[in-house]
């Protein structure tokens, strides 16, 4: 290779990727087609190799050129994260932060956490995503999260990312206070009540079916799951399903009236934990929100 490819060359073959066609690249980019043939051929000679097949049907990557997408990808994205970083530091207060978090942690710490970091970072912009560790772990890698937070089992595959532990939590079984079992003591008298569970069959919730077995019997109403917590919460309220939530949700958005923590105690502790890329560091403004977080969550009392 003669000389390293220059950054425009980069961009134009991203957004030919993007459009899928040159046609499509030259008119989101305001360029003319000979202007972005041009720029391929280039990038072409620069690889010495030959990356996209120009036919009647279309363009299709060569293999070289999904490789190097991969790799263009990556690197114009550090270059963003690089360049958002030195603004960061240079005027403090502003910046940008993108981060995964799991419903218990909005519902408990986040208030807090995001009033102290928006006093130190008022022109931030902070991105929050809530959900399962297993829906959060695609943008984490894609690099549209700086990190990412939830319980994760043995079925998650992290080898590529750094994992720190973060606090562990003790769940419990809900239900509207009233419910036909709300004094039930053990698992086996709520074998045959109506479920509703997260969808994910990772993390925690994982491990809370290898813990509960054959809890199922043959016959039984199979559990509706949906990671929204307004969904759950309102088919706890009004249709009387059971669910299974950190001890500390156990009372939502002023609902301790209305809602119920089954005196059981055989669910296993989930351990919760933060994750991040281990080849894209952080930036200034997300290693600050995540060292509040980290003290945020040691002093909540989980219980």
């Amino acid at each position: 290779m003669r000389y390293l490819p220059k950054i425009q060359q980069l961009k134009v073959f991203q957004q030919v990727i993007r459009s899928g066609s040159i046609r499509g690249a030259a008119r989101a980019m305001g360029q003319s087609q000979p202007a972005v043939s041009r720029t391929l051929r280039e990038l072409e000679q620069a690889l010495d190799t030959q990356l996209i097949v120009r036919g009647n049907q279309g363009m299709t990557l060569t293999e070289t050129g999904r490789a190097f997408s991969r790799r263009m990808q990556f690197i114009l994205e550090e270059l963003e994260r690089a360049a958002d970083e030195i603004r960061q530091i240079d005027q403090y207060s502003q910046g940008s932060v993108a981060t995964g978090l799991s419903s218990l942690l909005a519902l408990t710490v986040l208030p807090g956490l995001t009033g102290e970091f928006k006093t130190q970072f008022p022109q931030s912009k902070l991105l929050i995503k809530e959900g399962q560790l297993s829906t959060l772990l695609p943008a984490l890698r894609e690099g549209k999260l700086d990190f990412a937070v939830g319980t994760a089992g043995p079925g998650l595959p992290l080898e590529d990312l750094v994992r720190e532990p973060l606090f562990s939590a003790p769940f419990g079984v809900i239900a509207r206070r009233g419910h036909p079992l709300a004094g039930a003591t053990t698992l086996e008298e709520l074998q045959d009540a109506r479920w509703l569970l997260p969808e994910t069959d990772m993390g925690y919730y994982q491990q809370i079916r290898l813990s509960m077995g054959g809890f199922h019997q043959p016959g039984a109403e199979m559990p509706v799951h949906t990671d929204s917590v307004i969904c759950g919460l309102n088919m706890v309220l009004q249709s009387d399903y059971l669910t299974i939530v950190a001890r500390a949700m156990k009372a939502p958005f002023g609902l301790e009236d209305r809602l119920c923590l089954l005196n059981i105690d055989a669910l296993p502790q989930a351990e919760y934990c933060v994750l991040y890329s281990q080849k894209s560091p952080l930036t200034f403004a997300a290693r600050r929100f995540l060292d509040l977080l980290r003290n945020h969550c040691q002093s909540y009392d989980w219980s």
